[in-house]
């Protein structure tokens, strides 16, 4: 009993120091929003947006060696100095490819990046610091040094969307483009620290590891795949949405999508403890305590401030709220919270070098989400219809990703039983309000009701 209570104090500890700049984040974006939307309109700040969307294609192009240094360093904890060494290496030859490639692009094929984004200058720049970025997380939280992790995160990548936006308000003749130099800046700053974090603490050695070799070998076409994956769904329908319905109503889509997706950064500081961290030793219990977290308690919680949305986005929005951005928040609410239950399977799936079985059940479905977006954004349909397809592809994933866990079949009815309940409720709360809150007050108390037998579940699994 001890011993478990540990457990809690331990996931739970790091795992909020890991998020609480993330918080910090969402006070941030509450205030930057309204103050860009204000000033520069719907169109600029989805320009905006979709500069820094593109951003994360360093999440593809780090190859996966942020995550094999944790991978390494987690079996290896004596060599972690020349495995983090290893990686830096190897972000620098890719960062060098990238650069190569970009020339190639504009002096050879003429293909003038700049139509896709603000500039592409300042966009290379920014691709390029977010892939070496990545590395050097991967290296802190090798680690486990996860209150300079949540600080750098904080600044990198919270601090450097906002405060653009905010001082707009000091400045509001801002042009886009200053506006990304200004955010790209951060990132460089940041960048900076970080080195003489790393030299100041003797934290790289410059020594060859061939383990960190075999192990990205092995690890990095899955981890790639999957990355392109997650970037494929995070960015397509953004995308298409400001191809085919236009950039004002892109922006509207990305409001509460933005908003609900900070529900993420609780998730990815799990995710960031429990990488280094899921072992035999602790039979995976910190992985399960999470799952329920983020299954149970986080939803029933968002579910009852459903009646105060109309009021808090009315006073966060002024003129720009909407019916549209209601319903929208609603449903991007429901996806946050199946999206961040996901990272934490992905975490589970990635510590267990099983990124290869993560990777056939994305493929699996991809043809049918291509089909269903191209489609529903071709012919200008509602946005509610196109976020309704993303729900749906989360629901399915979460359902393969949890059957292939191949945990007890009593907890596995169980995680259906409320995804799906969850699903119900939302549906009732666009149809009959007093019956949602009653649904969700039943829910919440039969969870609380279970709560020891649930546990008792975990242990036997574990």
């Amino acid at each position: 009993m001890i011993k478990n209570i540990k457990i809690y104090k331990s996931l739970y500890r790091n795992s909020i120091v890991l998020s609480l700049p993330g918080f910090l984040s969402i006070f941030l974006s509450l205030l930057a929003i309204p103050i860009h939307l204000k000033i520069a309109g719907l169109s600029n700040y989805g320009s905006y947006i979709l500069f820094h969307l593109f951003l994360s294609l360093s999440y593809l192009l780090n190859f996966g060696i942020s995550k094999t240094i944790v991978i390494c360093s987690n079996k290896n904890k004596e060599k972690i100095k020349s495995i983090s060494f290893e990686g830096i290496k190897y972000s620098l030859i890719v960062c060098l490819l990238v650069f190569l490639l970009y020339i190639i692009l504009e002096q050879f094929f003429y293909t003038k990046i700049n139509d896709y984004v603000i500039s592409s200058e300042l966009f290379l720049i920014g691709i390029i610091l977010s892939i070496i970025y990545l590395t050097f997380e991967g290296i802190i939280q090798a680690y486990k040094a996860f209150v300079k992790l949540s600080l750098f995160n904080f600044f990198f990548y919270s601090i450097s969307l906002s405060l653009p936006s905010i001082y707009l308000f000091f400045d509001n003749n801002m042009s886009i483009y200053n506006l990304v130099f200004f955010s790209v800046s951060i990132k460089f700053i940041v960048i900076l620290l970080i080195v003489f974090f790393l030299i100041k603490n003797n934290l790289v050695q410059g020594k060859k590891n061939t383990f960190f070799y075999k192990s990205f070998v092995k690890n990095s076409p899955w981890l790639t795949l999957n990355s392109f994956f997650v970037q494929l769904y995070e960015m397509l329908d953004k995308y298409l949405i400001k191809i085919f319905i236009g950039t004002s109503l892109m922006a509207t889509y990305s409001i509460p999508q933005q908003l609900t997706g900070k529900l993420s950064i609780l998730s990815k500081g799990f995710s960031a403890f429990l990488l280094p961290n899921i072992n035999k030793s602790n039979k995976n219990l910190e992985f399960f305590y999470s799952i329920d977290l983020f299954l149970k308690y986080i939803p029933v919680t968002i579910f009852l401030f459903f009646p105060a949305y109309p009021y808090l986005l009315k006073f966060w929005l002024g003129n720009e709220y909407s019916d549209l951005i209601l319903n929208l928040t609603k449903i991007f609410s429901l996806i946050a919270i199946f999206s961040c239950i996901s990272h934490i399977l992905v975490t589970k799936y990635e510590a267990d070098q099983l990124s290869k079985l993560n990777f056939k059940i994305e493929i699996t479905f991809l043809p049918f989400f291509l089909f269903g977006i191209i489609y529903l954004t071709s012919t200008g349909e509602t946005l509610t219809k196109i976020s309704v397809l993303i729900l749906i592809k989360e629901l399915i994933l979460l359902v393969f990703r949890i059957y292939f866990l191949n945990i007890i079949p009593s907890l596995m009815r169980l995680y259906y039983i409320f995804l799906f309940a969850l699903i119900f409720l939302l549906i009732i709360s666009f149809y009959n309000f007093k019956l949602f809150y009653i649904g969700t007050l039943i829910l919440l108390f039969i969870i609380l009701k279970n709560v020891k037998k649930n546990n008792q579940k975990i242990f036997r699994k574990s």
